[in-house]
Parts: C-alpha cells; structure tokens; sequence
C-alpha cells in the first residue's frame, strides 16, 4: 500500500492543472493516469481571457499563447442556407476589453506543457498506466484500487477522471437529463481570413478553427434525434444525409471530417447534489460534464482547480474546510456554465417560431456579441465579475448576486452566445 497526502485521478487537461495548482499553494501531490503523456489528442482547447488569467498564475499563459490560433471574429451562419446570424469581433477587441486573449489550443499541446510543468516541480508526481479500479470512502482517508491491484491511502482524492469518475457515485446525483450528442472532430483545412465559422440548424452544429503553424479543425456536433435510423442506416450515412442538405460554405469546411473516427457521445447533467463528500470531490467533467456548444470544458477545469488550490491554501492545509468551501465557491458557476451550454444547444438546434425569433435577435445590434462570446463562465465580463463590477478579494460574491443563485439566465442575448463547439 502506498501512503500519499493527495491522490488525483486522471493526468489529461483537468487532472494535470489540479495538481499543479495544489502544488503551487505548496502542497505534495501524486496523480495517477491510463495513459501516456503525449498521444493524438485531435480535440481543441478554447482558452476565453479568465482561462487565460489562472494559467498565468501557473506562469504558463505565455507558452500557452505562443503555440496558440487567435481568431480576429467570430461569425455565425444557419446551416441549411447560410445566412449569416450573427459577427462577434475578438482578436485586439477581446484584448482591449478584457485584458487578454481569446485564443484556441489543441489539447496535445496544451497537455505537453502541463506535462513538462508537472515534472518540473518537485510537489508532483504522475504515475502513467494506471486506472482507478475503486474508491472506499474510509471516512478519514479514501482507498483507492488500482487496476492492477495496487492499493493507494490518501488523506485526499480529487476525481479528475471525466463523466465517468469512480468518485461520482460517492456525491449523488449528476445524472445525464438530455437527449445524446454526437461530437466528430477532424482535421480540415485552414479557415480563411483567421476567421472563427459557427453554422447551426435543427440537427446539426459546426465549427471550423484554425490550428497553430497553418490548417484547421472542424467538429460536427450531432442532435440525435433520430436512433432508429442511426442504428438501421449507421451513424455517418445518417450524418452524412444530414451534412448534405447544408450550405456549401459548411460542406468545403467540414470535409471529411464526419466518419472518419468514431463520434463522442455527450449529454447535458443535472450538477451533483454535494460537491465534497468527507476527503472526496472533483473537478472539470468530473463534476460537470458540458455540452460543446459553448466549448467551456476547459475553462471549467481551469477554473475549478484553481479554485481547489485557492481552497487548500485558505483553510491551512485543513482538508474537509478546503474541500467544502470549493464545493460552495464552484457550485453554483459550474453549474450555470452547464445550463448555458444546454440552453445555447437549443438555440441552435431551435425550429419553427423560436428560429425565427432567435435569428431576428441576433441580427439586431442590441446585443453586444463579443462580450457574449468570450463570457459564458457565469462570472461576467470583467475580472471574473458580473455586470463588470470587479470580483471580491475573497472570491465570492455576497447574497443574491453570487451567480447561479437567482438561476442561470435563458435570455438568449445573454451570455450564452455563440462559441467555439
């Protein structure tokens, strides 16, 4: 049996941020992960400027930046004829306003450099090849199983091991409430102009990005609405109808990229109904799995784990108040994050009458889409803070006007705009 302070479960994105952000508030921690450090990862990290603010805390927003695609705006087209919907100017905009950056990553790159990082402090230790098989609660301390039958006694476990986590089923609740999702990513070609495309319809959601050094990826995001035909036809002939009653503009970007790997299956979840339970929580999907519309998972991690570090760094050390002010503190965010998500999934999936009145208010210049653009993380558009005021030094906010108290907004002008999917 090993004995460890910090147990981590999961070395991808989430995992490796918590664990430096625990070490960086001076505290050992050990992470366990299936697999390897450097892999084929084709998905792309959005990286909105508050993202960017907690990575810098880590001194890694530089690196990050430099190996970066910014994109100057964002546009967003119905699917089917191609109208445009809707201009969000980012690049020198998003810098002027919000300090930084609105840049995409694609998440090997991300990964290597928290990998370097992690094996840069002498606070961190990753163990590659190993899965947590099962987790016993022992009140004060977990046990966790190894699949290959090595034991682990932490004083502490955070489940950074995505939707799936051992730990959820230790905080109740979590359970996934929508329709599925089909996510398709693929390289594709360059988009033109350093332009970020969105295009929509009842079925289908499409992003087109541009990758660091030249080219691009698309994800084709997939409301499954038809299962039947799914498994009569298969997926991508199913999808492949669906691509082909698009714009043109949406066919030359996605390309390929239907088909050629198998798809993500993702739904929307009801928030967990504890976030701590004893020397037990998680984080990032762990906790709160999103829907890629708003392309928020990854700022959640960032978010989340820094809020862990925060945490452990207020309370002494001391575990159970470290984990249950996280738990307050990320709650209520997380989850009006998730609920954007979810909402934006049926704004651009919308049919008949709630279509047309979404495409008549996005169309109007009353809505500041930039703003909506870079701000879904449910803290507001400056510094983290609602309606631009700047956060309290202690990083909560007083009453009512703590976000998500009152319920996340349906508004769609709010800031559940268009992102990145």
């Amino acid at each position: 049996m090993v004995a460890v302070p910090l147990l981590v479960l999961g070395a991808r994105v989430s995992g490796l941020v918590t664990a430096l952000f625990l070490a960086h508030q001076g505290f050992p921690v050990h992470v366990l992960e299936r697999d390897p450090p450097v892999d084929g990862d084709q998905d792309v990290a959005v990286l909105p400027p508050h993202a960017l603010r907690e990575l810098a805390v880590l001194g890694l927003a530089d690196a990050v930046c430099a190996r970066a695609w910014e994109p100057v705006r964002l546009t967003h087209a119905d699917a089917v004829t191609g109208a445009l919907l809707r201009v969000a100017d980012l690049g020198d905009a998003v810098r002027t306003r919000f300090g930084r950056p609105y840049v995409l990553v694609p998440h090997a790159v991300l990964r290597a450099l928290l990998v370097t990082a992690c094996a840069a402090d002498e606070m961190v230790t990753v163990e590659y090849g190993r899965t947590a098989a099962s987790v016993d609660d022992l009140g004060d301390a977990v046990l966790v199983t190894d699949d290959s039958g090595g034991t682990y006694r932490a004083e502490a476990v955070v489940g950074a091991d995505g939707p799936g986590s051992r730990l959820r089923g230790h905080l109740a609740g979590g359970h996934a409430v929508s329709a599925p999702y089909l996510l398709h990513r693929a390289p594709g070609p360059a988009p033109p102009d350093g332009v970020l495309r969105l295009w929509s319809s009842p079925s289908l959601h499409v992003t087109h990005a541009g990758v660091p050094g030249g080219g691009g990826t698309v994800s084709v995001t997939v409301r499954v609405d038809a299962l039947d035909e799914m498994h009569r036809d298969g997926v991508a002939a199913v999808v492949g109808r669906l691509m082909a009653a698009t714009a043109p503009d949406v066919r030359a970007a996605a390309g390929e990229a239907v088909g050629t790997r198998p798809p993500r299956v993702l739904r929307h979840h009801v928030p967990l109904q504890r976030g701590a339970r004893h020397r037990m929580t998680v984080v990032g999907a762990a906790a709160q799995p999103m829907l890629p519309h708003t392309a928020q998972a990854v700022a959640v991690d960032l978010l989340d784990a820094a809020a862990l570090g925060r945490a452990f760094d207020h309370a002494d050390g001391r575990i159970v108040p470290a984990l249950d002010e996280y738990a307050h503190v990320r709650a209520d965010p997380r989850a009006a994050t998730a609920v954007r998500a979810h909402d934006f999934a049926a704004l651009c999936h919308a049919e008949g009458l709630v279509r047309r009145l979404r495409d008549r208010l996005w169309r109007t210049d009353a809505i500041d889409a930039t703003a909506a653009v870079v701000d879904a993380s449910g803290w507001g558009p400056v510094a983290g803070g609602p309606a631009g005021r700047p956060r309290p030094s202690d990083g909560r906010w007083p009453g009512p006007e703590r976000p998500g108290v009152a319920g996340p907004s349906r508004d769609p002008s709010g800031p559940a705009g268009p992102m990145a999917g």
